[in-house]
């Protein structure tokens, strides 16, 4: 029912949205996470370089003589000049080749270089006639964080595979209901024009056969008219059924106000009794009701009541009973809405109030209705907050019991 690619492009892009999300996200994240750890392990090896030093000022100062220095870190290489001449360095092996030289002319900072492969975090300063030079290898530090981009990659990645099939699912579960909505209103688009489809065609071929007899009078042609006029009424009634199931289904414009139960069932019952009467039914109430009062819109509650007595007229016979009954059960009130006509077939119960279901025993017998009365009942009693349910046997009875809460 549903346009398939139009669904399929709807997923798809959602698909998209929710990984392009979730990797923007991950990004963010792992930048901060990086830079953190980064700052962090600069930071460390800058206190590091500084404890050192204050290590090797306190040695300068405490001594006339220059003895070797004592490190307080020995993966710390240490420089010392005297103008320009070297007086002090560490033995450092294989770095003998690279250092020392000052690779920076301004003090008391701190700066990063890569010489021949090997990346040093570097401190000069000067302290009286002396410049010190304080190198440190920062090379596994560096394959550390190396190593936190590649962790960080590999999450991306093993997160964006994830993402696609929690996305794939929860797109499906979210275009549920728009797919059902969707193949809904295209259902009933197709179940109106089906139900329309048949008086139409009959007022028009009524209307044909009006034309090719010019000259016959209304009398001549008054069954062709009747029949006509009868369809004409029953488009009239499924154009205003489809109006009213439109409104309830789209707005939930509740007037609520202090309803009496029992005048409003008083006031239906004497319009069916004649009607009762003349179709040689029978029909009667019985309300048990000590509190008859209840806060609700009195219009959509009267509108649901005639649909199911409506109903119960229409699908009985001469002989037949229909019976209104009303009590209290806890704070709630109960009425049921009891026939003994000719049923609903077991199978169908779980459709009737669905839009256009029509039973095919009941289409054969060529009963008036459109299908869509017991669907206003179902969205006004939504809207009420009233539940409903449904028994009934075939040939025997159907009852609707309606739970309206106080």
């Amino acid at each position: 029912m549903i346009n398939k690619n139009v669904f399929s492009k709807t997923k798809n892009r959602l698909i998209k949205i929710n990984i392009a999300v979730v990797v923007a996200f991950l990004i963010i994240f792992s930048i901060f996470i990086y830079s953190y750890f980064k700052g962090l392990t600069y930071s460390n090896i800058d206190k590091n370089l500084k404890a050192e030093l204050e290590n090797i000022t306190m040695q300068l100062n405490n001594r006339s003589i220059f003895y070797p220095i004592v490190l307080k870190d020995p993966s710390n290489m240490v420089y010392v000049y005297e103008g320009n001449r070297i007086r002090y360095y560490t033995e450092n092996g294989y770095f003998n080749e690279l250092l020392p030289r000052p690779k920076n002319n301004k003090n008391d900072t701190f700066f990063t270089y890569t010489e021949n492969g090997y990346t040093f975090r570097e401190l000069n300063i000067d302290i009286g006639k002396y410049k010190i030079q304080i190198i440190r290898n920062i090379d596994s530090e560096r394959n550390s964080l190396k190593q936190l981009i590649f962790v960080f990659i590999i999450g991306v990645l093993v997160a964006v595979i994830i993402t696609y099939f929690v996305a794939l699912y929860l797109t499906k579960k979210a275009l549920i209901p728009i797919e059902t909505a969707w193949n809904n209103q295209a259902k009933f688009v197709q179940d109106a024009s089906h139900e329309l489809r048949t008086p139409i065609a009959i007022v028009s071929s009524k209307l044909e056969s009006l034309l090719k007899h010019p000259d016959s009078t209304i009398s001549d042609e008054v069954e062709s008219i009747a029949d006509a006029m009868k369809e004409t009424r029953r488009i009239k009634k499924m154009i205003s059924d489809l109006l009213s199931l439109s409104k309830e289904d789209s707005t939930n414009d509740i007037i609520k106000e202090n309803v009496d139960i029992n005048i409003m069932i008083d006031e239906i019952s004497k319009n069916y009794a004649d009607i009762a009467e003349i179709q040689e039914k029978e029909f009667h109430t019985n309300i048990k009701l000590k509190n008859k009062k209840i806060f609700t819109d009195k219009n959509k509650l009267r509108q649901l009541l005639l649909i199911f007595i409506d109903n119960s007229f229409k699908y009985t016979k001469s002989g037949d009973s229909i019976s209104i009954s009303a009590y209290e059960q806890n704070n709630d009130i109960i009425i049921y809405i009891k026939d003994t006509g000719m049923g609903i077939k077991k199978e169908d119960i779980d459709y009737i109030f669905d839009r256009f279901f029509r039973s095919n025993s009941i289409r054969h017998k060529d009963i008036d209705g459109s299908g869509i009365g017991l669907s206003i009942a179902k969205m006004i009693a939504i809207n009420l907050g009233i539940t409903i349910t449904v028994d009934s046997k075939e040939n025997e009875y159907t009852y609707f019991k309606l739970i309206i809460p106080r």
